[in-house]
């Protein structure tokens, strides 16, 4: 360790982590050149330094820098007390946590991380500006440093569930010792961290809540970019090659308007697809969903059975659009005359085609009992409706309801009804 030349003499450095103002690129390699980072040893008054950009939000001063996971890991408290709101936090959720920490290890190539952000006393930090070349000091890029007898006032506000995460998985990777690269490649890796200069809790639980008040990612939006998702995969590759879907799938909405010409919104598709695979009630582990990325032309082709064989086979409306007997353009007028043009109903029959077809049963006789039977809405008990035999739909209502224990309900009586008529 010597001390970096052109600065005073408390500017630390070693040859692995030089000083950020003075490394020459000439003369250090490209793994060298990193950002400048010094832990101080016990004694030394601060317990971080490191380059940030200050700038002001409000009446606040904030920091931004970035920590490799291995010093973030050392540097934030651990949270012990999981089941209480604490501080500027939440209850913490190990589930939630675990799921980012699998991410970590499996996604290491290309995963990410937002900023962290953290909260801290006023009087725990100072800011060294750095000099231009006419010698004045920067108000806004400089070195921040913690003291060490404050840094207990650092406190997240969010960013629990990633901090817990990245302990985790050094934890896991550092107790494998066939796991050596893989943990000094994430302990090397860095995440942003974004510091506001406030202790008080009051206000760092309203930053918490401000900070939470954010738009979630509409389900069409998930399906259409999500690409780690067979499902994802599977609804996309349909609404191109399926004939029963292509050109009928609604991208840009969550659900189908009434006078739309598609037949079901993309993200419902991959929900339906979901229920073609494990069912109604059925869940796809992350096993199962990486058994299907490793062999997605499997899937696509179960999907597009159950789309354009089995599909047209149970409903004479799906036939005809798929012959061109029906135009795109008339399904809006037709939708008050057949529930085959109603979303859930679709996802419905997925159920059946599920339960149906689990044992290996040929899937034609339950598409010739559906097929036979009424779509027609607004009928009532004894006339002949299907979905309101089935409990699904009121009698005399024009919608099915919602809820799952009707729709998995109607999905057991029309496979019942069907393996009776079938006998």
């Amino acid at each position: 360790m010597k001390l970096c030349p052109g600065c005073s003499s408390d500017a630390v450095w070693t040859i692995d982590k030089p000083c950020i103002r003075h490394y020459s690129t000439s003369s250090t390699t490209l793994k060298e050149r990193k950002m400048a980072l010094t832990i101080a040893n016990p004694g030394i008054q601060y317990s971080l330094r490191i380059p940030a950009h200050r700038f002001r939000q409000g009446e606040r001063d904030v920091f931004s820098f970035a920590l490799d996971l291995a010093t973030l890991s050392g540097l934030l408290p651990e949270r012990v007390d999981e089941d209480v709101v604490k501080d500027a936090n939440r209850r913490l959720t190990v589930s939630h946590a675990k799921n980012i920490q699998r991410y970590l290890l499996n996604e290491r190539s290309n995963w990410v991380l937002g900023a962290l952000l953290l909260g801290i006393a006023p009087d725990a930090v100072e800011f060294n500006g750095y000099p231009d070349e006419n010698g004045q000091r920067s108000e806004n890029f400089g070195e921040l440093r913690i003291r060490g007898d404050k840094k207990s006032t650092m406190k997240i506000f969010d960013g629990q569930h990633r901090r817990r995460a990245i302990a985790d998985a050094l934890e896991e990777l550092g107790n494998d010792v066939h796991q050596t690269e893989k943990l000094e490649t994430l302990r090397s890796t860095s995440v942003p961290v974004v510091l506001y200069v406030e202790e008080d809790i009051k206000a760092l639980r309203q930053m918490f809540a401000d900070a939470s008040k954010t738009k979630p990612i509409e389900g069409n939006t998930v399906t259409r970019f999500d690409e780690r998702d067979a499902f994802n995969l599977t609804a996309m590759h349909l609404s191109e090659h399926s004939n029963l879907f292509a050109g009928r799938v609604e991208m840009e909405r969550t659900t189908v308007r009434r006078a739309s010409e598609c037949l079901i919104a993309i993200n419902q598709l991959a929900a339906t697809l979901k229920t073609v695979d494990v069912g109604y009630s059925g869940r796809v582990s992350r096993e199962r969903n990486d058994d299907h990325m490793l062999d997605l032309d499997s899937l696509h082709e179960r999907c597009l059975t159950w789309a354009d064989d089995f599909m047209p086979s149970a409903r004479q409306e799906y036939e005809d659009l798929m012959a061109g007997e029906t135009d795109n353009s008339e399904i809006p007028k037709l939708r008050p005359t057949t529930f085959a043009f109603n979303a859930s109903v679709i996802r419905i029959l997925a159920g059946c085609y599920f339960e149906w077809t689990k044992g290996g049963d040929d899937w034609k006789p339950l598409a010739d009992f559906i097929r036979q039977s009424s779509l027609v809405p607004g009928r009532n008990e004894g006339e002949g409706s299907l979905l309101v035999e089935a409990g699904v739909v009121v009698p005399g209502g024009t919608t099915p309801l919602p809820r799952a224990q009707e729709v998995k309900g109607a999905i057991n009586h029309i496979v019942t009804e069907a393996r009776k008529a079938g006998k």
